[in-house]
């Protein structure tokens, strides 16, 4: 008999038409090994499911698609919520945090005031470095914290709980990708991650051009503002001129009202057949780099896929994967182009 009769093995599969343990149907594990002795496949479900992996013929597995992979993650984030809230354990942890913290606060501080401080610096953050760069902070804050919580579940101290992230990391990448990886390639993915949020992270803030004063325009282009609600030429060509040179949008400086505006004659003879028009044309602003998180996200996606159908063992069967692609159904095969397109893009 095959070691892997139904092609099941390192890859996510989805449980169904289980008769005695219905509550398992419709979730999504990892099918660890295959037990020849008893022709079924060992499966590996999330901790609050099953703790140990659970015996299930091939006919009760299927792989699933790419939604209800996304439905089983968010079943398992929750599951994952709800059983850290109904820890006992974990409850006495965050009481005996609250009242250290509070000890260790001046006479007059409440954990509220920092709860409320806490806001404001978050507030403050957002404000500063700007919405997604603080949602990637708080992001890898808290993968830190998920990949951690077996160690502060188990209240060790902050030594161990460091000394064992790595291997608590590589077991949640195998967990969720289905590769089985050495220590050494999970610590390297993790290290890259970390190098390119850092490269985000601390990359400058570019905020979107701001309507400046019409003083502040016009004193810069070397003429006075006129009273009332008119312009001459030399004053708007000198507030387009001074939007290119600071790459600024076409008409950035213009009032709001200036469609109502009027032109008045100008105050000296302006010959614009003078003009080197060349010499004003603003340099493209830099193309930002396109390689980020989203790239590394399509790139795991495209190697799982290359892996899932295109490998049998550790060796790649070019014709096993193009009888793959070919029989995808039409949604796996479009997010397989889409991700393919993502990648390619960036050295476009």
């Amino acid at each position: 008999m095959s070691a892997d009769p139904s092609s099941f093995l390192q890859k996510q599969v989805k449980i169904h038409s289980v008769t005695a343990k219905p509550e398992l149907n419709n979730k999504i594990g990892i099918a660890q090994s295959f037990l020849s002795d008893r022709n079924r496949y060992l499966v590996s479900l999330p901790p609050h499911i099953s703790p140990s992996p659970i015996a299930l013929k091939a006919d009760n597995l299927a792989i699933p698609s790419y939604p209800e992979i996304a439905r089983g993650k968010l079943d398992e984030l929750w599951g994952m919520v709800m059983t850290v809230y109904h820890d006992d354990n974990l409850k006495e942890v965050v009481r005996r945090g609250v009242t250290t913290v509070e000890s260790r606060l001046p006479p007059n501080v409440k954990i509220h005031h920092v709860a409320i401080g806490t806001l404001i610096l978050l507030l403050g953050t957002i404000y500063f470095i700007g919405f997604n760069k603080t949602v990637m902070l708080i992001s890898l804050i808290l993968m830190g914290c998920v990949v951690a919580l077996p160690d502060i579940v188990a209240k060790r101290d902050i030594k161990s709980t460091v000394k064992n992230f790595p291997f608590r990391w590589k077991e949640a990448v195998e967990q969720n990708t289905g590769y089985r990886l050495s220590q050494r390639m999970a610590t390297g993915v993790l290290v890259v991650i970390l190098v390119l949020s850092s490269k985000v992270l601390l990359s400058p803030r570019t905020r979107p051009p701001t309507k400046s004063g019409m003083d502040t325009n016009l004193k810069e282009s070397g003429i006075s503002r006129n009273t009332g609600a008119s312009f001459t030429m030399e004053e708007i060509y000198n507030l387009g001129f001074n939007d290119a040179r600071n790459e600024k949008s076409i008409g950035d400086s213009l009032p709001a009202d200036h469609a109502s505006m009027t032109f008045k004659s100008s105050s000296y003879n302006f010959d614009y057949d003078d003009i080197d028009y060349d010499n004003y044309i603003p340099t493209p602003a830099p193309k930002k780099s396109k390689f980020g998180i989203g790239t590394i996200m399509a790139l795991l996606a495209v190697g799982r896929t290359v892996k899932d159908l295109g490998f049998v063992g550790n060796r790649f069967e070019s014709n096993l994967f193009i009888a793959n692609v070919k029989n995808l159904p039409p949604m796996k095969l479009a997010f397989l182009c889409f991700m393919v397109y993502r990648v390619i893009s960036v050295f476009i």
